[in-house]
């Protein structure tokens, strides 16, 4: 008898053909494991009918958990669409264990998945998966087809835009002043270059000194509040009400009104700065342009001191800063842009004795005659103090009258150069700018015959502004040419005059809207109601050609276009803090 005797497997027969195999739990061989049909168990889907993937017809994105709440953008074979996909199957997501248990089968689990290619237009996803799965506690391993039927289900905020009255914030934007379509200007140029800006403004309309921003969601209206606050200094107040209320829910349907006041100021404004007005340094009680507009306002004194360093003469006024120091009492409006002047330079000496001399040193330069301002590389400061002799435009042939002044256009400005400016000794004043002249300066501030606001590039031609006023005068006429052919009572004529100048003015902000791309989205609508239906070339022609006019105007005013890209600049930086966030 042997020490030791080796241990042997004994062999059994297969319960299904009764091929001869190992012991195994469910005592049945490979080819017959292989017979379960693992496929028709994923294939099911909920209720036993086909696995369907909805998506939204208009704004093509998915439903991400198949509630019909939750809808992304996703691209087509793309591990996040694979992702959604896989979650519609009931048997993977556990959904229906009671039936994978009842065929015998338990413990899914996916290997390895794939697209299979589908024509774009059936209607269909195919995916190709390897899937391990239990039977009778026997792993397997099958390579499974599975078919997906795309069916088109509107999402909620595609469903809310094609209801009426489906907004939920409102952006109040004005300016409350005679000419604000001007202070808007920027801000409308900034909203047409900025996609991501108007993508979610749902519609825009028109009103008197400004515009009605409408929004989905109350974020949306506060990030664009924002990005406007960028641009232009303002003052913003947040408002809401209640339109309706379920108190067995504890929901209810709250409107929110964000109203937003700009500063009434434009750039090359010239204002009187009251006697003990604070938050703008040593200009008090003078008279100051403003320079540029963006989230603050940027002043320089009018009238400067020849001994004075421009760096003190410069300064910024915050929002709070004129709301909170009295607004218009404090600030108040001398002339406005519309009142400008052409000069033509006949004299310029700065007035810091270093500067004079590098002037001087430039100008015996050939190559650089002068020492001027070109832009940041230039290494000139853009502003200095300068003793400036001009002489009107107009009086060239007429008079030898000329006028010497101090400003801040210094390296600015050379000999022969068209500059715009106000003339002050020959301006008409209402009696209660009369009345701020004589009360709040500072007795030692002398006000000055003319101030100069800015250089005309190429010694440009014509002002933006007569043209637009040729526009609006085109505009009035034709309406006159209409009313005449109807007879009116003298009763009413104070009333359709008032009426006139009124629709000019919303004639003029619709323009606004028009170039801020806004009636060229799809989901933007803006409202025309108070005008003709025959209006509608007239309102493109006009818009074209005030497109045309603002481009000649960056063309011929340097400052304006860096004012614009600085507003750009600024708006693109809040898009991509929104985007990331």
């Amino acid at each position: 008898m042997s020490g030791t005797s080796g241990l042997t497997t004994s062999l059994i027969p297969c319960c299904t053909c009764g091929a001869t195999i190992a012991p195994n739990p469910s005592n049945q061989c490979a080819s017959c494991l292989a017979t379960v049909d693992v496929g028709s168990i994923v294939r099911r889907g909920p209720g036993g009918g086909d696995l369907v993937v909805y998506q939204c017809r208009q704004c093509r994105r998915f439903d991400r958990t198949g509630d019909g709440r939750h809808y992304v953008h996703l691209e087509p074979e793309s591990p996040e669409l694979m992702a959604v996909l896989l979650k519609q199957i009931p048997a993977l997501s556990g959904r229906s264990s009671h039936h994978v248990k009842k065929s015998g089968v338990g413990a899914l689990k996916i290997l390895d998945s794939m697209f299979v290619w589908t024509e774009p237009n059936s209607m269909r996803m195919r995916v190709m998966l390897t899937l391990k799965a239990d039977v009778n506690d026997v792993s397997i391993q099958q390579r499974i087809k599975v078919e997906f039927v795309v069916k088109w289900k509107q999402c909620p905020d595609c469903i809310k835009e094609s209801r009426q009255r489906t907004w939920q914030a409102i952006v109040q934007l004005r300016q409350k002043r005679d000419d604000s379509r001007k202070g808007l200007l920027v801000l409308e140029l900034a909203i047409a270059r900025n996609a991501e800006m108007r993508k979610d403004i749902l519609s825009v309309q028109t009103k008197k000194n400004g515009f009605d921003f409408y929004f989905p969601s109350v974020d949306k209206a506060r990030h664009f509040t924002q990005y406007l606050a960028k641009a232009a200094p303002m003052r913003t107040k947040t408002t809401q009400s209640l339109v309706s209320e379920d108190k067995t829910n504890n929901t209810a349907n709250i409107k929110t009104t964000i109203a937003c006041d700009m500063i009434p100021l434009c750039r090359d404004d010239l204002i009187i700065v009251q006697k003990g007005a604070k938050g703008v340094g040593n200009l008090s009680g003078r008279l100051c342009l403003v320079l540029r507009m963006s989230s603050v306002v940027h002043l320089v004194d009018a009238s400067p001191a020849r001994d004075s360093d421009v760096s003190t003469r410069l300064t910024e006024m915050h929002a709070e800063t004129y709301w909170r120091g009295g607004e218009e009492k404090m600030y108040r409006l001398f002339v406005s842009s519309n009142r400008l002047v052409r000069f033509v330079v006949l004299d310029v000496e700065l007035c810091c004795e270093d500067e004079r001399e590098r002037y001087r040193n430039g100008a015996n330069n050939r190559d650089e005659t002068t020492q001027l301002y070109r832009g940041p590389q230039s290494g000139v400061s853009k502003y200095a103090l300068a003793d400036v002799e001009v002489a009107r435009e107009a009086d060239f042939g007429v008079n030898d009258e000329t006028f010497r002044l101090v400003t801040h256009l210094g390296h600015l400005l050379h000999v022969g150069d068209i500059v715009l400016g106000y003339d002050i000794s020959s301006t008409v004043l209402s009696s209660e700018v009369e009345w701020s002249m004589e009360n709040a300066f500072n007795s030692n501030f002398v006000v000055p015959d003319v101030v100069l606001v800015r250089k005309v590039k190429g010694g440009g031609t014509t002002e933006l502004s007569s043209g637009e006023n040729n526009a609006v005068k085109g505009y009035g006429s034709e309406m006159n040419r209409k009313d005449k052919a109807k007879a009116k009572s003298s009763a009413s004529r104070k009333r359709e005059r008032r009426m006139k100048k009124e629709a000019e003015k919303q004639k003029k902000l619709e323009e606004a809207a028009a170039r801020m791309g806004l009636d060229t989205d799809q989901d933007v609508h803006l409202d025309l109601d108070d005008f003709d239906e025959g209006d509608g070339e007239a309102l493109s022609r006009a818009v074209q050609r005030e497109n045309a006019k603002f481009g000649e105007r960056i063309k011929m005013d340097e400052e304006l276009a860096n004012d614009l890209e600085i507003v750009e600049r600024e708006l693109a930086i809040g898009v991509e803090d929104h985007t990331q966030q």
